[in-house]
């Protein structure tokens, strides 16, 4: 279990350590002050978005800035026309919930995603809003004003006009939101600047106040190092559990296999048998059945079906005898192997009847075995009354589901 703890720790701490390095480590230079650029997509690989953290003077705010990819000449642009008129009403929307209520800019795109549709466009209200779809809506009336947009879908020789009707509303922006709107048209402006270049440079000032440019910090590397935290620890939990169960389950086997064994062996004494030999004769007699019974199931059978927690000790037990050990002392840790009270019980009465010597041991464990069983009767009524317990739950759930089946029917029956 130490072994597979330690593993998932390991692997855990090299995938943080990747994650961290691949995070931290971007290509681009960066110093003290910040980045001042990012890199393009080239031509035909899209765009893409790097995920920043901006200072305005002291402000700090996540930004999320979209690069655009290099742009081929009009020589090297072909498209496919694929996409219906009716598309362009919502890809132009932006943040905007419908064009009736315009507060933030507009995507005012050049072409529809995946078709080759190229979009340009006309507008009759070049002050509120210009062709980079930025609403210039700061001092605009409450009832806001309409704008008419014109847009020309094209393909090669191909082109239609479509007209769609925007309500620009003055915004409902705090004073960071403000400022993040002015950085967003300056961005914009960098973008469209250097549209053909591998780089766009990031403004470095904002009405008066400083940018700093830092990558975003990803947290990914400490998640995975959580996570094989927390596996370890739950395997560690499942292991004790397991460990837990085994020993409940081996001492209710012996529990329920104690009467038994002591029955036969009592049995052996009063015909005549040795305590030793009546000990053989039942470790015998199990191992031969345990042998019968792989042999039948093709040794396909579970090994706790096929092995007894008892006479397994028992066998232990025989083994130290024929080893030389002290027949007295080798019942007396059989007791403390088995760990119950009872096979305490009956090891000390071995060990101490080879001392004072046979007479009466035999009345002794009948005495025993009767008791044994009672105790087993007591247990298996417990262990009755605690499956009984079990299917409690599914009883009443059965229950209701009957009420319901009679229930429902009846009230729907009924005419008010």
């Amino acid at each position: 279990m130490q072994k597979k703890i330690g593993i998932i720790l390991l692997t855990a701490g090299i995938l943080s350590l990747i994650l961290f390095l691949a995070d931290n480590f971007k290509s681009l230079p960066m110093t003290k002050e910040g980045i001042n650029y990012v890199e393009r997509n080239k031509q035909g690989k899209g765009d893409r978005q790097e995920d920043l953290q901006v200072w305005i003077g002291d402000a700090k705010e996540p930004y999320t800035v979209r690069i655009h990819e290099q742009k081929y000449t009009e020589a090297e642009l072909q498209r496919e026309l694929a996409k219906a008129e009716v598309q362009l009403e919502k890809l132009i929307l932006g943040d905007n919930r419908s064009l009736d209520e315009v507060r933030s800019n507009l995507n005012l795109i050049r072409n529809i995603p995946d078709t080759g549709i190229k979009v340009s466009w006309e507008l009759d209200n070049y002050e509120v809003l210009n062709l980079q779809g930025k609403v210039q809506n700061d001092d605009l009336p409450k009832e806001g004003r309409i704008v008419e947009l014109r847009a020309t879908l094209s393909y090669e020789k191909i082109k239609e006009m479509y007209f769609l009707y925007a309500r620009i509303l003055p915004p409902k922006q705090t004073d960071m939101e403000k400022l993040i709107s002015n950085l967003n048209a300056e961005v914009d402006k960098q973008d469209r600047l250097s549209e053909t270049e591998k780089r766009m440079l990031l403004p470095t000032s904002i009405n008066g106040e400083v940018i700093i440019w830092k990558y975003a910090k990803n947290l990914r590397a400490a998640a995975v190092l959580l996570i094989g935290i927390v596996m370890a620890v739950l395997m560690y939990v499942s292991e004790k559990q397991k460990v837990k169960e085994t020993h409940s389950k081996r001492e209710q086997q012996l529990a329920l296999d104690y009467p038994k064994m002591i029955s036969r062996f009592t049995l052996f004494l009063g015909a005549g048998m040795t305590p030793r030999n009546a000990w053989n004769k039942i470790v015998n007699d199990y191992e031969q059945e345990k042998r019968r019974e792989v042999s039948v199931e093709e040794g396909k059978r579970k090994k706790e079906k096929v092995e007894r927690e008892v006479y397994e000790e028992m066998a232990y037990t025989m083994h130290e005898m024929k080893g030389g050990m002290a027949e007295n002392e080798c019942y007396e840790r059989f007791g403390e192997r088995c760990g119950l009270q009872v096979y305490k019980k009956f090891g000390t009465m071995l060990s101490q009847n080879l001392k004072k010597g046979t007479k009466g041991l035999t009345e002794l464990l009948r005495q025993e075995a009767d008791t044994a069983f009672d105790e087993r009767k007591n247990t298996a009524k417990q262990l009755g009354e605690k499956a009984g317990t079990k299917i409690l739950f599914p009883m009443f759930l059965m229950l209701a589901v009957v009420l319901l089946m009679i229930i429902v029917p009846a009230f729907l029956s009924l005419q008010i």
